[in-house]
């Protein structure tokens, strides 16, 4: 009997007649029709916990002293002493293929209740260490994506509008938590201003959706800089190898957002597949 693929949905919305929870109701319908299992966290509903405190873990801290959520998480999570709704969340992570969050954008970042999960959920050992982490990480066989409304329109995300880039915005959520876990990351789906648009505007959203998901897994993932251009020590700082240096010394644009080395941002590197040639350094998804 062939394998059930499974797909996790993180939501972050307080109604469910909101236009986050179409998308969302979008999402389980597709996927569901094309054979995956769909596993939903709605985390309002499930009153999950943003707050990362001591009570996330069961019996006594190893330094009572000084807590340590880190450390303590770590020696939790070895022990299988972290408190059930994480665990809970952690199995369901095991089990996906492919993980969805969606949620509005509050305050260029996800809302509160979604940082919490990110917070909790993805502790240490289970999801980074210091040896697996970025291209090497944890979950390098899972696929990840960021799927959002926005209460701005496009053109006030751009590099000369007033918000700023929005690939600068995405940077610390999809390079900083997705792919320093390993995931290899889908472009991200936005929804521009929904609240603003007509009826039959967001209609056509839905359907572009719904399309995009029909062929989402064939999808290149986003570029990242790999840890084979850097130098994995602490006596090397974990810098960018001399080497790799000279070789971007010729090119027009930065690695990364995030390793722009102070030369323009190669465009879009956060939200479109950027394209590779047969030279490229940077890895492109791996499934």
């Amino acid at each position: 009997m062939a394998h059930q693929k499974t797909a996790l949905i993180v939501y972050a919305h307080q109604s469910s007649g909101s236009f986050n929870a179409a998308v969302r109701d979008v999402a389980v319908q597709e996927l569901t029709e094309q054979g995956y299992r769909v596993i939903v966290s709605d985390l309002y509903a499930l009153n999950f916990r943003a707050n990362a405190t001591q009570e996330d873990i069961i019996g006594d801290l190893k330094n009572p002293e000084l807590f340590q959520y880190g450390e303590e998480t770590l020696h939790a999570w070895m022990e299988g002493r972290l408190s059930d709704d994480i665990v809970t969340e952690q199995r369901k992570v095991e089990e996906a293929e492919l993980i969805i969050f969606q949620f509005p954008l509050y305050w260029f970042s996800v809302p509160a209740i979604m940082k919490g999960w990110m917070d909790r959920v993805l502790t240490q050992g289970f999801a980074f260490s210091l040896e697996k982490m970025y291209n090497n990480g944890i979950f390098k066989k899972k696929k990840a994506m960021l799927s959002f409304t926005t209460g701005a329109t496009q053109t006030m995300f751009r590099p000369d509008g007033i918000n700023g880039d929005i690939n600068v915005t995405l940077w610390p959520l999809q390079n900083g938590t997705l792919h320093f876990c390993g995931f290899q990351v889908l472009a991200p789906q936005i929804f521009w201003s929904p609240a603003h648009c007509p009826a039959a505007v967001r209609t056509t959203m839905l359907e572009g959706w719904q399309a995009r998901l029909k062929g989402l897994l064939a999808e290149k993932c986003l570029t990242f800089a790999p840890c084979e251009l850097f130098d994995l020590s602490f006596q090397g700082g974990f810098m960018l190898l001399p080497k790799v240096k000279e070789e971007q010394a010729s090119q027009p644009y930065g690695i990364t957002t995030g390793h722009h080395l102070g030369k323009p941002l190669p465009p879009d590197n956060q939200t479109k597949p950027q394209p590779t040639d047969e030279n490229s350094e940077k890895p492109s998804c791996r499934n």
